[in-house]
């Protein structure tokens, strides 16, 4: 663990805001990209929902809950959890997507621990529909990018209680695994999990000691999650 000496530069909104702004532009150049992919794009014969040429725009999100007790000492906290994910991509094959997504998750903790963690995951995405059949799929998919993550812990203890915030950014990935039900050749419906694996470098702040270390966090989630999605021969124009 390295102490770091500047309390400011990590800890204000400022540095928060310019982090989230970076995963905006490069959300947009990503987009960007995908739009000049689609202008050679053509569609194919097979009779399929998810062919060559198609955009596919949508909402999804996740949402948890779970309790912890320690036995000996009666003590409990509850965790809930929820996030959004909006992504757009092309078919850039017939069954085959690239496209980008931007995340958003957070997870509210009460009990003997209060707190508060927030993440913002941008990345590029590659999913692959298993079957041509027109109703639906399964799909598997794969996203690396950038993770944005911040958090606040504050352990109560009526004699020593400590607050602890940590804030930072890293690399992450999602491997995701699920089944899209098409409606009319033009609504799917997603259902299923992903497992997300972060890899960030933090600074943390101890109060009322008043240290800062810097430390390398390993985080893996598993969550369940429900979409919507619209398919269009074009992208809105």
């Amino acid at each position: 663990m390295q102490y770091q000496g500047i309390y400011h530069a990590i800890y204000e909104p400022e540095q928060f805001r310019r982090g989230l702004f970076k995963c905006i532009l490069f959300f947009l150049c990503s987009l960007f990209t995908i739009s000049v992919i689609a202008q050679t794009s053509n569609q194919d014969s097979l009779n399929t929902p998810f062919r060559k040429g198609r955009w596919l725009t949508g909402l999804s999100g996740s949402i948890g809950s779970n309790t912890n007790k320690t036995n000996s000492s009666e003590e409990k906290t509850t965790t809930n959890e929820f996030g959004l994910n909006l992504s757009t991509g092309i078919f850039i094959k017939d069954r085959w997507l690239l496209g980008g997504s931007l995340s958003a998750d957070r997870s509210e903790t009460a009990g003997s621990i209060d707190g508060t963690t927030e993440s913002i995951f941008i990345a590029p995405f590659l999913s692959y529909y298993l079957s041509p059949n027109d109703r639906g799929s399964l799909f598997v998919s794969i996203s690396p990018g950038y993770v944005l993550y911040r958090d606040e812990t504050t352990i109560i203890d009526p004699v020593n209680p400590v607050e602890q915030r940590s804030e930072g950014g890293g690399f992450g990935s999602l491997l995701g695994l699920g089944y899209s039900y098409v409606i009319h050749d033009r609504i799917a419906f997603d259902i299923g999990f992903d497992v997300n694996l972060f890899w960030i470098r933090v600074d943390e702040r101890l109060e009322p000691q008043g240290t800062l270390v810097s430390e390398n966090l390993s985080i893996s989630n598993i969550s369940f999650n429900f979409g919507f999605n619209v398919l269009l021969d074009d992208f809105f124009f």
